[in-house]
């Protein structure tokens, strides 16, 4: 953890452990030895800590949000209908990139851990990336959305497989996309929904979109496989708030990112999601959109200070009404950058 004001440069893609290679199949995409910690002995100790005071640790996994291994294997990375390659973003539809899901699962359950916290465990949009993207074009929702969407050659392996055209998908969303970047972009202004993108591409689109989402819902299910093997708890820390920072109804824009929530609530143990709100009314009402569309128990996330909480009324509140509906366990974000008196305000709200 970083003490005092300091300007940090992480390293992404980063594995604050020493990975175990014999926990990846043979084709599976593994950390290089410069992206880990050269032994266990921190994390280690860490466990052993906890366990003598009588705490759980739970690892927070990072899983296809990763621009060390894009970049070491290109291949293996997001690719849109132009061919470019998004390499912060690993496609969870790649073989490979699957085998590194699974891999690193069983590597953390076997470092003695109570759960997992899986975030970025599906697709991302194009703002999603690993620096400062910058786009000198207004783009609406819908060019975003389609600018970032995998064609690379296993999701288009995977439509096929149960489609027999694509050529005309591909050109449509080729031919539109060109039509933005060299023109002007019709859908400022307009809310990206499924019903939308199959008014602009075609039907078609729909059943590609349903196609990543069983790819992504099979890859949780190969998780849950190994963390029920193993009795470690697997939650799914949602990131679907972010996609509209004013939506009360965030879950509904999962497919967005890949994630069908009535298939991966099957496979996890709880959602976490990041509600990342400013007012407390806006925290009911995305916790109550979690609670009714997704599980009857949820995990919340929320930002103890700037932007989301500014004062310890504001955080006191939001604290006071998810508790009274029924929210037992809260997780604060984020630990480094927290000041001493964010600390103490937490401390106070759960007392």
């Amino acid at each position: 953890m970083r003490q005092g004001p300091q300007l940090e440069y992480l390293a992404d893609g980063f594995h604050y452990y020493k990975s175990n290679y014999q926990m990846y199949s043979g084709d599976a995409l593994k950390p290089d030895l410069r992206d880990q910690s050269p032994s266990n002995d921190l994390i280690d100790s860490v466990i052993l800590v906890a366990k003598t005071n009588d705490f759980q640790v739970n690892a927070w996994a990072v899983y296809l949000h990763n621009s060390a291994i894009g970049m070491a294997h290109p291949e293996t990375v997001v690719t849109n209908v132009f061919g470019n390659r998004f390499l912060s973003e690993l496609c969870p539809a790649n073989p490979q990139v699957a085998g590194y899901a699974l891999g690193m699962t069983r590597d953390l359950c076997n470092l003695g851990i109570a759960g997992i916290r899986a975030e970025s465990l599906h697709f991302h949009g194009a703002r999603h990336g690993e620096h400062h993207e910058r786009f000198f074009i207004e783009l609406s929702q819908v060019s975003e959305f389609l600018f970032a969407l995998c064609f690379c050659d296993h999701c288009k392996k995977n439509y096929q497989a149960e489609h027999s055209e694509l050529g005309n998908l591909v050109q449509s969303v080729k031919s539109k996309l060109t039509h933005v970047f060299e023109d002007r972009d019709p859908w400022i202004g307009k809310k990206l929904s499924k019903e939308l993108l199959a008014e602009i591409i075609g039907p078609n689109i729909l059943d590609y979109l349903l196609t990543r989402e069983k790819s992504v819902s099979n890859l949780y299910r190969k998780i849950k496989d190994i963390t029920q093997e193993l009795e470690v708890s697997f939650t799914f820390v949602d990131q679907a708030p972010l996609l509209d920072l004013d939506s009360a109804n965030a879950s509904q824009n999962s497919w967005q990112v890949g994630i069908d929530n009535s298939q991966i609530k099957q496979f996890v143990d709880r959602f976490a999601p990041l509600i990342y709100r400013r007012q407390s009314d806006q925290v009911v009402a995305l916790t109550n959109d979690y609670l009714k569309n997704t599980a009857n128990e949820i995990n919340a996330i929320l930002r103890p200070t700037f932007p989301d909480c500014t004062t310890f009324e504001n955080l006191a509140a939001k604290v006071k009404n998810l508790v009274g509906l029924g929210v037992s366990e809260i997780d604060f974000y984020l630990l480094d950058t927290m000041r001493k008196r964010d600390l103490d305000n937490i401390r106070q709200v759960l007392n």
